[in-house]
């Protein structure tokens, strides 16, 4: 079971991780964002002006962001593929790093894909195209965990990003989502109409995640005081049925406490056992999953899990102990225990 759980976190981590991991994976600290967007990417809107004031206080520890939802299609087909548009300066912080093809660079109309899309087919060097604007993109690298609102990114220059959005509204004028901050946000970065949150307080507001990450944890939780206490009533069924060897442990000398000791290093020994095998079997079946599975195996995250699970478990064989204290050597040898 403590593998049930523990692959349930890795799941948990992964919807969050497909809602906020190009964000989360940025190198930013801090974003800048419109004050009437209550801290939501997507409701913010700056001006040119505003990241010009902020470009300014901060040279080269800015870099504006422009997020969009679209779908592409590849050369010869007619299949959409969802995607959500991370339009960068190029050469700034929030490139990506890439595994696979090259980095973005200044080239027209060039895209980093998140490496999902290669199930799809895609490789370095093919074209996709925006079905919006008919724009065609090449392909010239991948990167690793490019997530946004459970859609696979894909990373485009500002100049792609513009000349798409033209091509569907003529009269756009280019206008950005957020500021990401490099380092400390501080000082001289005071800009009307512009708040200066950290990257914790953009994704707990990122549509669905803050909710969907509460009614999984709540479910974990419950499956390891569930896990816990079944496994306290297995040692407790246990204690019944060895009751005469406890009798002659007690009519031998041994005190309650000895007795319970031992029963307290058997539970330790089998949940750290489960702990071991559900915490390796877990982190192995992470390594064969495809890579447009929502799973993320986090060992800090496991750990904690393990150990709440062996804290459980040590506390639910608490009822074995107090079941040992009530045994009677002469009646239980005797055997007229109830």
């Amino acid at each position: 079971m403590i593998f049930m759980v523990i692959f349930l976190s890795g799941l948990t981590n992964g919807l969050g991780r497909a809602v906020s991991a190009a964000i989360e994976n940025s190198n930013a600290d801090f974003f800048a964002i419109s004050e009437d967007a209550q801290n939501v990417i997507a409701a913010s809107s700056l001006t040119q002006k505003q990241v010009n004031e902020l470009i300014k206080h901060k040279s080269g520890a800015v870099s504006p962001l422009n997020i969009q939802r679209a779908y592409v299609k590849q050369k010869n087909s007619t299949e959409k593929l969802d995607i959500t548009y991370l339009a960068i300066d190029t050469g700034s912080f929030l490139s990506p790093e890439v595994t696979d093809g090259a980095k973005l660079s200044s080239g027209e109309h060039e895209i980093v894909l998140n490496d999902t899309y290669k199930e799809d087919g895609i490789s370095v060097g093919d074209v996709v195209e925006d079905t919006a604007s008919g724009i065609q993109l090449t392909v010239v690298g991948f990167t690793k965990g490019a997530f946004y609102g459970h859609v696979s990114a894909g990373y485009i220059s500002f100049d792609t990003f513009n000349n798409i959005r033209k091509s569907s509204n003529p009269n756009y004028v280019l206008a950005y989502n957020v500021v990401a901050i490099q380092g400390q946000a501080q000082g001289g970065l005071n800009v009307s109409g512009v708040n200066i949150v950290n990257k914790d307080t953009i994704v707990n507001n990122l549509p669905g995640y803050e909710a969907e990450q509460t009614t999984i944890q709540m479910i974990i939780w419950v499956l390891i005081v569930i896990t816990g206490a079944i496994l306290g009533v297995f040692f407790y069924i246990l204690t019944i049925q060895k009751q005469k060897q406890f009798g002659v442990m007690k009519a031998i000398g041994m005190k309650t406490k000895q007795i319970a000791g031992v029963l307290i290093s058997q539970i330790m020994a089998l949940s750290v056992t489960g702990v071991i095998f559900g915490t390796l079997l877990a982190y192995g079946l992470s390594k064969v999953l495809p890579s447009n599975m929502p799973f993320f195996f986090q060992g800090k995250d496991a750990l904690v899990i393990s150990m709440a699970f062996v804290a459980i478990s040590v506390f639910g064989g608490i009822l074995s102990i107090f079941r040992v204290g009530q045994v009677d050597p002469i009646i239980t040898i005797g055997g007229n225990e109830q």
